[in-house]
């Protein structure tokens, strides 16, 4: 836990910034998540008036296109397939059904809390192909790069990744031509 006095050095400090530039800071969080966190912890309570907080373009499964969704319920349907994915993945739509739709029917879908989770599951379950569905922002590929290390280091054939990360600088870059954002350093 961060103590009081902490905090107000990091309120003092933002002050600083903002004066120091001249004007007001903005900050964005980038996915709901964030915007969550910042809200039941009364962050944006403790923000100094000089300093304000924005969101951003979404998380990366709230981004995911439909046709991505269709397709990752579609590899859910294949009797020797189990999907691994992170829980938020579950409930997202695709044009007809979800993960969480599939499992209802008998789909292998189970929730992992890391791309490592799957390497385990993989192991775990020789006789199936694991594929975790790698859907994050740019921050997320080296932990899934790890896990394709390990799993090769471990001698297992039937662990795959299905990339559908998201890159965050498209997403500022539209936002800034759009007009609701203003880009100033």
């Amino acid at each position: 836990m961060i103590s009081a006095s902490r905090l107000q050095d990091v309120r003092t400090a933002l002050g600083h910034w903002a004066e120091k530039a001249g004007r007001p800071l903005t900050l964005m969080e980038v996915c709901g998540t964030h915007t969550m966190a910042i809200y039941r912890h009364g962050i944006r309570s403790f923000l100094p008036p000089s300093v304000r907080l924005i969101s951003g373009p979404g998380c990366p499964v709230c981004v995911t296109s439909q046709g991505q969704v269709d397709q990752i319920v579609e590899l859910s349907r294949r009797p020797d397939v189990t999907i691994a994915t992170f829980g938020d993945m579950v409930r997202v739509s695709g044009s007809t059904s979800s993960l969480e739709r599939e499992r209802a029917h008998g789909a292998d879908v189970r929730i992992v809390y890391s791309p490592h989770d799957a390497v385990s599951l993989a192991e775990a379950l020789p006789s199936r192909q694991v594929v975790f569905i790698g859907i994050g922002f740019e921050t997320t590929v080296p932990t899934e790069a790890a896990a394709v290390v390990e799993a090769r280091q471990r001698g297992l054939g039937n662990f795959t990744i299905l990339a559908a990360g998201k890159l965050v600088p498209p997403a500022m870059t539209a936002l800034l031509e759009s007009g609701e954002l203003e880009l100033s350093v």
